[in-house]
């Protein structure tokens, strides 16, 4: 449970100065440039971990 609760403290700090470069980025330039940068710097990683445990989880189970 632990873990659990670090993991939460971690993505907490990855996410706090992101979101302010994106607003910043989308301040800066445009909207939708933003909108960009958030997708690449949150929602794509967060993609890629939940693959990764996907297929890791298949083969752990076969």
């Amino acid at each position: 449970m632990g873990f659990l609760y670090l993991a939460f403290f971690a993505a907490l700090l990855y996410l706090v100065p992101v979101a302010l470069l994106c607003r910043k980025v989308a301040n800066r330039t445009s909207a939708k440039m933003g909108w960009t940068m958030a997708f690449l710097l949150i929602a794509f990683p967060v993609i890629l971990l939940v693959v990764g445990g996907v297929i890791d989880a298949n083969g752990a189970a076969t």
